[in-house]
């Protein structure tokens, strides 16, 4: 039998007779033979690869919308490879360069692609390459897009609504999350009120964060009565902390989140919270790039995933 036989068999067995196509299963089972289809790949120039970067697995949001992603592509013919470049959206062309050891089918970000360079790089590929997670005027190919500014107007419109004062917030504080925060800052000018101390939270965002900069929030700003996390995760932290020492929610101090995970309903008090839906963000992400690779083209390149705000008692006083 010859290696193109067998090459064919492998790679479409709808195209072999059925009793080649059993002769070289028997093979392989004798043999314990596997396709290297990264090799494959380079040889060829049709790679079944996508590489994805994702700032943290560690991020319950983003770990959703992975899931996602993933869901999307079973029953296609294409693997999903992971990086984890952290939360650095200024990622320069070298680095990218780097960390592609060969030409992948489509690139996936979980944020905006900053650096003019890595853009510039990334154009010359040819391929899809889907940004998510983030706003931008102009996407380097396809981007779904998850609105910052009116999500953080949303929860700021609501916390000045309900009268609160002393108001601080934690989350992440570079190029990522600067929208979200002016839309805050927005939201609360309408009611005569502002963002009196602004703790940044960068790296890993677990309840162990939160229960810390809980502490801090209530010792830097004197009579604060209002804490904005930029994840449910930090929230769910600081409730438990603020249960271990006595502070009332939302008497003493309201606190919200932003993502509106599964807990988010279910911790004491509820949390209130921006719902994003970071699985569906993975799923529509995966789809259109899916769809693109398949030949299909997708109806735009831009979609924007609906925010809302979800009120619970952790931040109700009216």
């Amino acid at each position: 039998m010859s290696p193109i036989t067998v090459s064919r068999a492998l790679r479409s067995p709808e195209k072999v007779k059925a009793e080649t196509l059993e002769r070289v299963r028997q093979a392989v089972e004798r043999t314990g033979y596997k396709v290297n289809s990264i090799a494959s790949s380079l040889r060829s120039g049709q790679s079944t690869f996508i590489t994805v970067f994702v700032a943290s697995l560690q991020n319950l949001h983003y770990a959703a919308a992975m899931q996602g992603l993933i869901d999307a592509f079973e029953t296609s013919r294409f693997q999903l490879l992971f990086a984890q470049p952290g939360y650095d959206e200024n990622i320069g062309a070298e680095r990218l360069r780097a960390m592609l050891p060969f030409r992948p089918a489509a690139l996936v970000f979980s944020g905006i692609v900053r650096n003019d360079g890595a853009r510039s790089f990334l154009k010359t590929l040819d391929i899809p390459i889907m940004e998510m997670w983030g706003d931008t005027p102009q996407p380097i190919d396809m981007l779904v897009r998850t609105p910052g500014y009116e999500g953080g107007y949303l929860l700021g419109d609501h916390i000045g609504a309900q009268g609160y004062e002393r108001i601080a917030y934690v989350g992440h504080a570079g190029t990522r999350a600067s929208s979200r925060i002016a839309g805050v800052a927005a939201g609360l000018a309408k009611h005569g009120r502002k963002v009196s101390l602004q703790i940044p939270a960068d790296g890993t965002t677990g309840m162990e964060e939160g229960i810390t900069y809980f502490e801090q929030a209530l010792n830097k700003l004197p009579g604060c009565d209002a804490i904005l996390f930029g994840t449910d995760v930090m929230a769910a932290g600081a409730i438990v902390r603020a249960s271990q020492m006595g502070v009332s929610i939302p008497g003493d101090v309201a606190i919200a989140g932003y993502g509106d995970l599964f807990f988010a309903a279910h911790t004491v008090p509820g949390l209130t919270s921006i719902h994003s839906d970071p699985y569906l963000i993975g799923r529509t992400s995966g789809e259109l790039v899916r769809a693109r690779l398949e030949g299909r083209r997708p109806p735009q390149p831009v979609v924007e995933m609906p925010l809302r705000l979800v009120v619970r008692p952790s931040t109700r006083r009216k």
